[in-house]
């Protein structure tokens, strides 16, 4: 019974966590990378040529900080605008609250955040404009900002992830409930022999 829970969990994290990440920030193929910020020049526009097939492309926005950065849903660090034939095609803004902070070169170097955009799904063939700017966020110092754009990304089906986590509160929950059980079964103890009347 313990090697049924522990299945369910290794299944639980993949599905609920693992799969998911993993889809969102590494499928699909990288069209390129492009700087739209150099401190202390301005924010350039970027025009990408996609094709049809290239659907779905992820866009994401790498921001590298001068000094550590605490992100908050309250707070905008950059915004992001993506059109097509003068439509708006994405709009966001970018907190990077969920963003895990990475460093390039050694462990003191600069912090980089990743944040999405969204994806271009479907997609036209011609040329989309990428306008990245800064946000609303207070003494913030940024260093760089990179667009990236990935080609033919998964797209995540975000129903997996409820039956994923429930599979994973059910295996710990049945492997606490055998823990339990095996701690409260009583060891058979042989009675002590009486000396005496």
């Amino acid at each position: 019974m313990r090697f049924v829970f522990l299945f369910l969990l290794v299944l639980g994290v993949v599905f609920g966590i693992g799969g998911p990440w993993a889809a969102l920030n590494f499928s699909g193929e990288e069209i390129g990378t492009w700087r739209v910020y150099d401190r202390p020049g301005p924010y350039k526009s970027v025009t990408v040529t996609l094709k049809a097939e290239d659907a779905p492309v992820r866009a994401f926005v790498d921001m590298q900080t001068l000094r550590n950065f605490i992100p908050t849903v309250s707070r905008t660090a950059l915004t992001a605008v993506v059109t097509h034939n003068g439509k708006d095609v994405l709009v966001e803004t970018l907190n990077y609250t969920g963003s895990k902070a990475t460093n390039k070169g050694s462990p003191q170097g600069q912090q980089i955040y990743r944040d999405e955009i969204g994806d271009i799904n479907p997609a036209e063939d011609g040329d989309y404009l990428f306008t990245i700017g800064p946000g609303d966020f207070d003494g913030l110092e940024v260093a760089h900002v990179d667009l990236v754009l990935r080609k033919n990304a998964s797209i995540v089906d975000w129903r997996i992830m409820p039956a994923g986590i429930a599979l994973i509160v059910i295996s710990i929950v049945g492997l606490l409930f055998l823990r339990r059980r095996r701690k409260a079964t009583p060891v058979s103890v042989p009675p002590q022999s009486k000396w005496g009347r």
